[in-house]
């Protein structure tokens, strides 16, 4: 059953329209919240009177701070984030007072009967302002968040020597999740008394245990459910409405229910991090890589979410699969009042990969190379030190990429290519770009996974994991996994998923569902199978654990112990009357190792590039005063299906990875990081340009595409 494309075990519910997402959802007698927001960067408190909010229609409690009976603050690395904010309010989203009432209508004219008087204070809105030795402190324990200094060797030495040196300096947006079904769940006393939350999000456990310290219970008392749900692509981490969930729960005795709506989750939900980035690289007079230097800077907002994390990944993966002579990448993280960052497909690396794959571009060329051959010359090879400081212990598969890649329609006449307006008045060219992606989480945070496979009394098999399906398909790939192992129909593996209930395991995130659960269920199988063949009868279950092994630690985080490797090769129409750009052609190879389901592979890949291309060209959020301007879907401008190109070809090119037993690789990620860089490329050959800031939007294009064609 591996290698082989089935339907999703949810397909035809979604299609028909009965599946039931957390959204969804309801519960008789069900009270409704609503959360009075900040709506300012950067106050303190002075007073709270809830008192006519209290007394309106239909309200049944009104909390603030002094009805928490826990830990008034959550987070996944630390818990630096208040539930309801007592002494300060650090970003517009913080929240100060949760209504319940017995409808929407009546808790949300609630909200605005509370008065809260604020004095204002000093706000950070960029990055570069929060070290500064005057700045306001943000964070709890000042404004760097986190800091990595990686590298190895005398880089500027190596840069001082070089023949050929180019300097790129880049910000790139702060980009909206737009997941389709926006932040929600119910929340009510099951039948063990516990409180059971039933939403949106991507680690029950994890869920489980802020809840429990948020309510001052023993984690025994809260059960957390995520069922499949609308799209999270690392927007739904972090908690959101789970913790109002059980407070009201808690403090009323009735089930509860909260969905975000659209301006709430556009506007204070977790983002991708903005990064100003500056990248040196240099090369000798024969086009051999010599030295390269990072200085990243990240905006992770008011509190720490996963700040920290996706500036070690992006660290490790800023030089790209290439190999120096002497590297140094300085990152940091830090605090301002913009609004929380957390994780976002790629987790970083669409960041950062923008300046090592332009960079190559304009070494290419100032060698008088070819940029594919260029990138061959200078790649990694197993035992090679990747720029990080860490050995590359496993082949890189590029090679392999390349040679079919080269005889593909575009990058086949990238030599011949000369940008000229066309008789639609359109400029075209194509741009490309190679791409690395750790899956898993990194060295020192990753736990494995432990799954349970069952044969009940009745012949049935059944797969128990905590595992949420996010919709991109992972609990399918596990059915086949199992269906492998055991010699039957994937749709005979029936699914017990995504509880505090369940085996643990672990997170559904950075492209290790797969790869690292995967293995779990595998290995689950192949124990369950040898008991059946042996001949045991009657009910059976079998538990297995996997964990990658890691040889090396940088530091937390990384290195990450496989990568997936990918080319994107993209052909751009740009508009001379407009400046507006229109991908047309797209394609992308791809080693993703042992392929389980290759529609759902291409699907992934499919769907990422068009996130890819808002990353690129339309998407970043508009704040004044730390307040978002754009939080609708009619001003957030998002790429629609008249921007993704009809021609989007997909290659899967398999080697199985030598850090797990199946060869699987994770790939949820490496269709959108390489979009933005491959799409700068393109915009580059057609106007000799680098632009400075991503998005790349029409009015940046305008001027520089005046002198370009004049």
């Amino acid at each position: 059953m591996i290698g082989q494309s089935i339907e999703k075990w949810d397909a035809l519910d979604k299609a028909r329209g009965a599946f039931l997402y957390p959204s969804d959802l309801r519960r008789d007698h069900c009270v409704h919240l609503k959360v009075l927001r900040a709506n300012r960067a950067h106050a303190r408190i002075l007073s709270i009177d809830t008192t006519a909010a209290q007394n309106a229609p239909g309200v049944l409690r009104v909390l603030t701070h002094v009805d928490i009976s826990g830990l008034n603050s959550f987070g996944l690395i630390a818990a630096d984030q208040p539930v309801l904010c007592h002494d300060r309010v650090r970003f517009s989203g913080d929240a100060v007072a949760l209504v319940m009432a017995e409808s929407e209508q009546e808790a949300r004219e609630a909200c605005q009967l509370i008065h809260v008087e604020y004095e204002d204070l000093p706000a950070i809105l960029e990055a570069r302002e929060a070290l500064a030795p005057n700045a306001p402190r943000i964070g709890q324990n000042g404004n760097l968040c986190h800091q990595v200094d990686l590298g190895f060797g005398n880089v500027e030495t190596a840069l001082a020597k070089s023949e050929h040196v180019v300097r790129l300096t880049y910000s790139t947006g702060r980009q909206e999740h737009a997941f389709l079904e926006p932040e929600a769940g119910i929340a009510y006393r099951d039948d063990r008394q516990r409180i059971a939350i039933i939403c949106g999000g991507q680690n029950p456990f994890a869920d489980q245990k802020q809840i429990a310290a948020i309510l001052g219970v023993p984690v025994e008392q809260i059960y957390v459910s995520h069922p499949p749900m609308g799209g999270a692509f690392g927007g739904k981490e972090d908690l959101n409405v789970q913790a109002h969930l059980a407070l009201a729960v808690q403090a009323t005795g009735r089930p509860a229910r909260y969905v975000y709506e659209r301006e709430e989750s556009i506007g204070y939900s977790v983002k991708r991090h903005r990064f100003d980035v500056d990248v040196e690289v240099g090369c000798d007079a024969t086009g051999k890589l010599t030295g390269f230097r990072a200085s990243l800077l990240a905006d992770t907002g008011a509190y720490m979410t996963l700040g920290p994390a996706v500036l070690v990944l992006a660290a490790e993966h800023a030089s790209g699969p290439y190999r120096f002579q002497a590297s140094r990448i300085q990152g940091q993280v830090v605090h301002t009042n913009t609004g929380n960052a957390s994780a976002f497909r790629g987790f970083g690396n669409p960041q950062v990969i923008l300046g090592i794959e332009q960079a190559m571009d304009a070494l290419a060329a100032k060698c008088g190379l070819d940029p594919v051959d260029f990138r061959v010359k200078n790649l990694l090879r197993g035992g090679d030190r990747a720029a990080a400081g860490h050995i590359v212990r496993n082949d890189v598969t590029l090679p392999r990429l390349i040679e079919a890649a080269r005889k593909g329609p575009l990058l086949s006449a990238l030599s011949e290519e000369r940008p000229q307006p066309d008789p639609d008045g359109k400029l075209r060219a194509t741009g490309f770009a190679f791409v690395w992606q750790g899956f898993g989480l990194g060295a020192g945070a990753e736990p494995g996974s432990s799954v349970t496979l069952r044969r009940d009394k009745n012949g049935h098999f059944w797969l128990d994991c905590s595992s949420a399906d996010l919709g991109e398909g992972n609990l399918s790939a596990f059915q086949q996994i199992a269906a492998s192992g055991l010699g039957c129909d994937p749709h005979d593996i029936h699914l017990d998923i995504g509880t505090t209930d369940n085996t643990n395991s672990w997170s559904t995130n950075a492209s290790r569902s797969v790869v690292v659960t995967g293995n779990a269920v595998a290995q689950a199988a192949k124990q369950l199978a040898t008991r059946i063949e042996a001949g045991e009868s009657g009910a059976l279950e079998e538990t297995a654990h996997f964990a990658p092994l890691f040889p090396e630690k940088l530091t937390l985080g990384a290195p990450h112990v496989g990568y997936s490797y990918g080319i994107q090769a993209v052909r751009i129409a740009l508009d001379t009357a407009t400046a507006n750009v229109t991908v047309e052609e797209v394609e992308t190879w791809l080693d993703a190792g042992t392929v389980i389901n290759p529609d759902g592979v291409t699907g992934q890949i499919e769907g990422g590039l068009a996130q890819g291309l808002g990353f690129a060209l339309s998407e970043d959020l508009v704040q004044r005063e730390g307040r978002v301007l754009n939080n609708r879907f009619s001003s957030y401008i998002l790429p629609t299906i008249r921007d993704v190109p009809t021609d989007v070809r997909v290659h899967l090119i398999n080697h199985p990875d030598a850090s797990n037993p199946l060869g699987a690789r994770g790939i949820a990620e490496v269709g959108l990081t390489p979009a933005a860089a491959a799409i700068a490329n393109a915009l580059a050959r057609c106007l000799r340009h680098r632009f400075e800031q991503f998005p790349i939007k029409p009015e940046a294009i305008l001027p520089i595409m005046e002198k370009a064609v004049s």
